[in-house]
Parts: C-alpha cells; structure tokens; sequence
C-alpha cells in the first residue's frame, strides 16, 4: 500500500506551486502574464495569486502546501476560485470549510502529474496524475484532448498554459477535475458515445459508478457501429434495454484488473450468464475469439478500463476475421477498403496467407488526396492503386515485437525488375515506417496475419526517398542536394547507388580537414557523388568482379567479390539490395573519391 503521506505532500507541492507561479504572472492593470524569476515554486506561485486564494486555502486543508515546495517536477492544472466556486455549488456546499481533508486530498492530487509537461509536450490521450485513491493504489488518468485548445477530460479548458516555475509548470484550468469512475472515463471520451449512450438507456450509469472495483472492456464507437450493421438497426435507439443489458453486463469483470494481470481463461462477468474467454498466448489480448484489446490501464477511482474493438455478444462468439473482415468492419478504414476493392486485393487479403498490413486511416487517405490534388479512390487507377496498397503488405506475420530497425521487403514489386520494394522500419519510443509515417495502434490479429495502423500512406520510394527516410544518410542527402542531384536520381533510371553511410562521410571530413557537406562545393561534390552511381538496377546477387562504368564518365568502379564485394580494394558493402521503384541501394563503409 502507498503511502498516504507521500501523496498529500506530492499533491501539495504541485498545486500550491501553481498557484504562486499565475499570482507572479497576473499584472494588476490587465491579464498579461509577466516573466517570473525562476527561483518561485509552483507553490510561491500560487499564493501570490488573489485568483487562487480557494485552492492555496484547499491545499492548506489537505497538508498538501510542503509537497508542492519540493524538487519536482510537477505539472499543475489549476482551478481559479470561479471553478471552486461552481463546484461549490454542485456539491451543495458554503465552501472548502464544508470539505474534509479526506475528500480534497484525492481530488486535489488528481490536478498534478509527476513530470514538467508544458502545452508543447502534451498530446492527445490519457496522462497519470499524482491521485492513486483507488483499488490497488494505481494512478488515476486525466484525459487530454487537443483538437480545439486543451482540454481535460471532456468538459474542463485550459485557459493559460505554460505558467512556469523552478520546479514544474502550471496550466490554469476552468473546472475543478474530480477523480473519474469508469462510467466518468467513457463519457469523457468521444470514442465511447454509443456505449455511454447503451449504459444509460440500460439504466446501468448508477451501477457502475458504485464502489467496485470493476473491470470494463469498452467497446469503441467503430465497434459498435459494426455491431449496428449486424444486427440491421440503426443505433442504440433501435435496441431495448433489455437487450443491452446482458452485452453490457458481459464486458464487466469483478476486481481492478490491470493489463499485467489478465491472463489465458475463463473469467466470471457481470451477465451471470456468461463467462468471458480470454487468450493472451499471442502478442496480443483476445477476448471471445474475435475482439482484441486496443488499449489498456485507462484507471478510475473505482475501476479500469481497457479499450476494445469489437462488441462482445453472449452467445455470439464468431470465428477469428481476415484482414479484409476487421478493415470491412471498421468506420475509420472505409478509404482502405474502397481501394482495395477498386485494386482487386480484397480476396487476397481474405484468403489463407499469412500478411502484415500497415493500415492507413480514413484520414491518412485524406491527406494523400490533398497531396496529389484529386478527389478520392475515385481519381486514382487500380494499376496506380495496386502497388501502393501492396507497398503496405508484409508476406509474413510480423506483431510490433516481431519488428526491428531496418529494411523490409513489400509485396509491391514497382521496380525495373519487379523485384519486391521495401520500407524502413525504426523502433523508437513508437514504430515509424519511412520516418513519416507512425503507427498508431498495433497487433490487431487476425487468422491471416495481423494489422498495424498507421497515420499516413506509405507510397512506394525512388532511391533519393529511400536515402532520405534512412537517418544513417544525412550527410548522403545534403550532398546530393547540394550538388543538384536529387531530381536527376529521382527520374526514371534505373540506377544503382553505392550509398556512404554518414560515419563515411565523416572519415572523409577528417581526412579533408572540413566540418562537413557546406564546406565542400558543388562542384566538387558532383563528380565524387556521380561516381558513387551506376546504370541500372545490378543487385547483389548480380554483382561480378571487374570494372564498372559510372555516371561519371571519367572513372569506373573496381568491384572485387571474392570475398564479400570490395571496391577500389578499400571500400566494403555492407548492406545490399535496398530495392526502391527506380533503382536499388547498397550501403558502404567509405566515401569513393575519383581519381
């Protein structure tokens, strides 16, 4: 169990620290904030603000002032005295008089996370704050939405960011925050319309905001707009309680489960009725056979919820979908399905093979639209379309633990030679594909493989976009820019390029006493990077000993392959066959200098 005493001090130090901060940044004559020196705590802050004489007099209560004092850092979301005084009213109260120290305590700390996250660091999703009054003593989320302002929760504003003190950030909010119940965490989140909408039409709202703790499985809005064309009705409305109630009973486990917990079996569910079969021998979580989890630990003070992807129906359980069924099924991929239908690959991605797909969304498709000036599906050709839907497909079943930094080779085979092009995967704190593209949400298994989506469409690259997505190329790019080069290797070729890593080029700053690419001219970078080129597509398996004419015209090549493939004797291959639509890179060790 978690020490009490820590959370009060913790939840001091943040709020108080804030206060003193705003006070410090309101000038008296109007709202501009002024600079603080940095030397005042979230909680000097705070008090010098006539604004926020309600929350310091709360923090006071709640024996929270000292732990807002300490090193941090904090990130504060601060109640003006309006807010206090609207929640005043809520709770039918005089005041922070009328409110034990019991009861402000967890509500304050829910105002703090344990980290410096100013606006610039926030992002859409759910954030730990400092208050872990909950079963099992686990951080309860705050809801951060972005797309109009900052907004937590569903309903309360951000209205001045980035107020900053020596030992965290204070962003002033216009609601008091009160930790959430499961049922609170649905009706914040605007993916949960249709199941907030069921839960009150079943008159479950009261149930399930008692103590607990539950455990949720919370379908999507996409999942149940599935479940709607199933069963040919429109929307909740078309669905009597009574028929609501035991699929939602069915999503509910007794107990605080926590993703680390949930285990392969057989679990007892609210629906007395019906027990849930759950199997975690994949990379994923399946639920029934056939719904997968999306996200997981979204904690209330009475329960977590895990994000799901489809409507668990008693006595409903279907066999495991293909790739083309989850896609068919989901709202957010109708872009997806409308080109593989109009390229013909819906059977294939039906079928018994086994694939990894990178899903772009219906939004992904939107701004691939705008790029190329067209209308939708409907302006692009099922030849133009196939091999950049086939660009998103892996021939084998690749979960995101499966992945790793490098290469990979597509089904689309857009190249001089039909030989199959590939994208470059690297692992970070996400998985991005081509350095653009992010994955968004990942293992979402089916019979044939498994789906990752992702926030843009990939389009099959020519050997100066392969170069540029790959980060060990920078000083490759900068060269070939500076010399003019890009758009003549962006043409047709077909080329191939032996391609010095930046470590390459870094020998060779050294050995040329200059501190990078701007020192170098154009015209001395030309010939030296024409001489890295050859004509066509020559893969590894094609490379022979002897020499190689170039684009430059005044040197060829010297291409040993007795053991592994040296050039000019001193410049070793390190990595081959990285196969784009106009030609293919191979990765080497040294920059090769004309003679």
């Amino acid at each position: 169990m978690k020490s009490r005493n820590n959370k009060f001090s913790l939840g001091v130090f943040f709020l108080f620290s804030f206060l003193v901060f705003t006070v410090a940044c309101t000038d008296d004559d109007d709202d501009n904030t002024q600079p603080v020196a940095m030397e005042e705590t979230i909680v000097d802050v705070a008090v010098s603000s006539a604004d926020f004489s309600i929350l310091v007099e709360a923090l006071s209560k709640a024996n929270l002032v000292n732990t807002l004092k300490g090193a941090g850092p904090f990130t504060v979301f601060a109640p003006t005295n309006a807010a206090f005084e609207e929640l005043f009213t809520t709770l039918g109260v005089s005041g922070i008089s009328d409110l034990s120290a019991e009861t402000l305590t967890p509500i304050l700390l829910y105002h703090v996370l344990g980290t410096e996250a100013k606006s610039s660091n926030l992002s859409n999703g759910y954030f730990e704050s400092l208050s872990s009054y909950t079963p099992g003593d686990y951080a309860i989320k705050i809801l951060v939405d972005l797309s109009s302002g900052v907004k937590l929760n569903g309903t309360t504003n951000v209205s001045t960011a980035d107020v900053m003190a020596s030992n965290g950030v204070i962003h002033i909010i216009d609601k008091v925050l009160l930790p959430p119940t499961v049922v609170d965490v649905a009706i914040a989140n605007a993916s949960f319309t249709h199941l907030v909408a069921a839960v009150v039409k079943a008159d479950l709202v009261n149930a399930l905001k008692g103590e607990g703790p539950f455990t949720v499985f919370a379908p999507t809005d996409a999942a149940f707009e599935a479940l709607f064309t199933d069963l040919g009705v429109s929307g909740i409305a078309d669905l009597s309680a009574e028929a609501l109630t035991p699929i939602l009973l069915a999503h509910v486990v007794s107990g605080n489960v926590r993703a680390a917990d949930v285990s392969t079996g057989t679990v007892p569910t609210l629906n007395q009725d019906f027990d849930l079969d759950i199997n975690t021998e994949g990379s994923g979580v399946v639920l029934n056979g056939n719904s997968n989890i999306l996200a997981t630990d979204v904690q209330g003070k009475n329960g977590v919820v895990h994000v799901i992807d489809k409507v668990i129906v008693p006595g409903a359980k279907e066999e495991p979908q293909s790739i083309a069924d989850i896609a068919s099924s989901n709202a957010d991929f109708t872009s997806l399905v409308a080109a593989l239908d109009k390229a013909g690959l819906v059977q294939t991605l039906d079928s018994e093979g086994t694939f990894t797909v990178f899903a772009p969304t219906n939004a992904a498709f939107q701004d691939l639209f705008n790029t190329l000036g067209v209308a939708g599906i409907e302006d692009l050709s099922a030849d133009a379309l196939t091999q950049i839907l086939l660009y998103h497909v892996i021939g084998s079943k690749a979960m995101s633990t499966d992945l790793s930094n490098g290469y990979v080779e597509t089904l689309s085979t857009d190249s001089p030679d039909a030989d199959p092009v590939v994208v470059r995967i690297d692992v970070d704190a996400n998985v991005k594909i081509n350095k653009d593209a992010t994955v968004t949400t990942a293992d979402i298994e089916a019979f044939n493989g498994v789906i990752h989506i992702i926030d843009k469409v990939l389009l099959p690259p020519n050997v100066v976009e392969i170069a540029i997505a790959d980060p060990t190329f920078d000083y490759l790019v900068a060269a070939v820019v500076k010399a003019g080069l890009a758009e003549t290797l962006s043409g047709e070729g077909p080329f191939t390029i032996f391609a010095p890593t930046d470590a390459a080029f870094e020998a060779l700053f050294a050995d040329l006493g200059v501190s990078g690419i701007d020192d170098l001219s154009s015209e001395t970078l030309t010939p030296i990077l024409l001489y890295h080129v050859v004509s066509g597509n020559v893969r590894a398996e094609d490379v022979t000993t002897g020499m190689v004419p170039t684009l430059n015209e005044t040197s060829q090549l010297d291409i040993d392959t007795s053991s592994g493939v040296v050039i000019n004797g001193n410049t070793n291959v390190i990595a081959t066959n990285v196969q784009g639509i106009n030609g293919v890179i191979h990765a080497i060790d040294k920059v090769l200098l004309p003679e």
